[in-house]
């Protein structure tokens, strides 16, 4: 995970890494993975930093983390369901599913919310819907 975390979660270069730039150079830090993560620093041309910095900006329409594997969208019903099974889990069904408006705001405040709040006795009826409008 941290490995992928480098690439999903964190810029291309940070502030804190740049040492010093003039005219035509550029030097910041990096860490030589090869020689037990030391930090060392690199000068490139101005033109060969941008040209680095800007492989890390993704062309538009393309997102920078995918789920892939058991959460993919294409397989996810299919793929949970399989673990379901596998694992023994018991299928949830939604708690209200198949109820209308009314009786699910029923369910939830725990009383008839059609009877009439000042007699107790008679059915509210619906007289007018106020439709939303478009902003002024």
């Amino acid at each position: 995970m941290q490995y992928l975390g480098r690439y999903t979660h964190r810029i291309a270069i940070s502030n804190y890494r740049m040492v010093s730039m003039d005219e035509h150079t550029v030097t910041f830090t990096v860490r030589d993975r090869k020689c037990g993560s030391r930090t060392r620093t690199l000068t490139l041309k101005g033109v060969e930093f941008i040209r680095r910095f800007l492989m890390h900006i993704l062309p538009k329409g393309f997102v920078k983390i995918r789920h892939y594997g058991l959460l993919a969208n294409r397989n996810k019903k299919t793929k949970l369901r399989l673990c379901r099974k596998l694992t023994g889990s018991p299928l949830y069904k939604p708690k209200y599913e198949g109820l209308n408006t009314i009786e699910i705001l029923c369910a939830l405040v725990g009383r008839d919310i059609t009877v009439c709040p000042v007699c107790g006795k008679g059915k509210t009826q619906v007289v007018h819907l106020l439709y939303p409008s478009a902003s002024p």
